[in-house]
């Protein structure tokens, strides 16, 4: 329940797979905060699986809650079969630099990717998050709360459009669709459509969000690095590249979107009541996440995780030392800086 007098936050959280630990820690960081009440989330991948157990732990039991529950799904994460079990006592800042590229039981799975379909050898809405959150989230009180908006996005691998999944729809199907790399699981069929990761059309979907909570400060968390010091030049490097400027491209468009309406705002085109209060924040990738290769996404060794988790408790409270007194006052960030294009 939001306290009269209080900060009211929305949060809009990336995907990233396994960087999301780093989201991790920066709630959990904002999450201490006693003055910040949050409203509503927007995630999608990752941050879809973030916001639904933040949200989830919010409305069970308010902000302590929704820290454990949160440490309870990226340990359980930490502790599924997948490539972080290659690695043994290798510190989390060495394993988050690592290729996995360079190990021969991943080698093979990129070999067996780009040949076979995971149709080949996964059943249909098949994952291996669905135990997890099945058993970590109440999605029937979720979908029955008001009290905290929450907007899921995915991708209709068929149709290419973007469908957001609210409070009132959201189940665990809609967040592992949200999260479905199709290089590596089935479409997730929701309603007879089959959907990808949420990423392709809304990284994440924030303009939903701020239709439904016209007066907050959002604060969008940022995964992957935005800029790079040098231009690629080795095909591994290129092709990394490529992805993150693909995976952040939806974004970019969202906020083009919204940056051309504060212009048309501070244009007095449109009058600023009819926009709402809405003050920006945004929190960056660690410099320290430009090293990480993209592979680095797929991999869950608990180590790393705790240390991507560390890294974003410390940009959470970097950020608040230098912008508490502005949460409920002003903007700290202008969206249109953040654009690689002129609007």
């Amino acid at each position: 329940m939001i306290d009269q007098g209080r900060h009211k936050v929305a949060l809009a959280l990336q995907g990233g797979g396994s960087h999301g630990a780093y989201t991790w820690g920066v709630l959990d960081r904002l999450l201490e905060h006693t003055a910040i009440d949050v409203a509503g989330v927007t995630g999608t991948s990752a941050g879809a699986m973030n916001g639904a157990v933040l949200v989830d732990g919010l409305v069970r039991g308010g902000k302590q809650q929704a820290r454990d529950k949160l440490r309870q799904f990226w340990e359980a994460v930490g502790a599924m079969p997948g490539f972080g079990s290659l690695f043994w006592h290798v510190p989390g800042k060495v394993a988050a630099t690592m290729r996995l590229e360079s190990i021969p039981a991943y080698a093979a799975f990129e070999i067996m990717s780009r040949h076979f379909s995971p149709y080949t050898y996964f059943p249909s809405n098949y994952s291996p998050l669905r135990p997890l959150l099945t058993k970590l989230i109440d999605f029937e009180r979720l979908r029955a709360q008001e009290e905290v908006q929450l907007i899921v996005c995915a991708t209709n691998a068929r149709t290419a459009r973007r469908r957001v999944f609210t409070n009132q729809d959201v189940t665990v199907d809609a967040l592992l669709a949200s999260a479905c790399m199709p290089q590596l699981l089935p479409a997730v069929e929701i309603d007879g459509e089959p959907y990808w990761d949420g990423s392709f059309t809304g990284n994440p979907a924030f303009g939903p969000l701020l239709r439904k909570i016209t007066e907050c400060d959002l604060i969008i968390i940022r995964v992957d690095p935005v800029s790079r010091r040098e231009a690629p030049r080795t095909m591994r490097d290129i092709f990394d590249r490529t992805v993150e400027i693909s995976q952040n491209s939806t974004f970019w468009l969202e906020l083009s979107a919204v940056a051309v309406v504060l212009r048309l705002v501070d244009q007095g085109l449109i009058d600023r009541t009819q926009l709402g209060r809405i003050r920006f924040h945004g929190i960056e990738a660690s410099p320290a996440m430009e090293e990480f290769p993209t592979s680095s996404k797929l991999n869950n060794y608990p180590a790393l995780l705790e240390y991507l988790f560390d890294l974003g408790r410390q940009a959470g409270d970097a950020w608040l030392v230098q912008n508490e007194t502005a949460i409920g006052q002003r903007s700290t960030i202008d969206l249109r800086q953040l654009l690689p294009v002129d609007v």
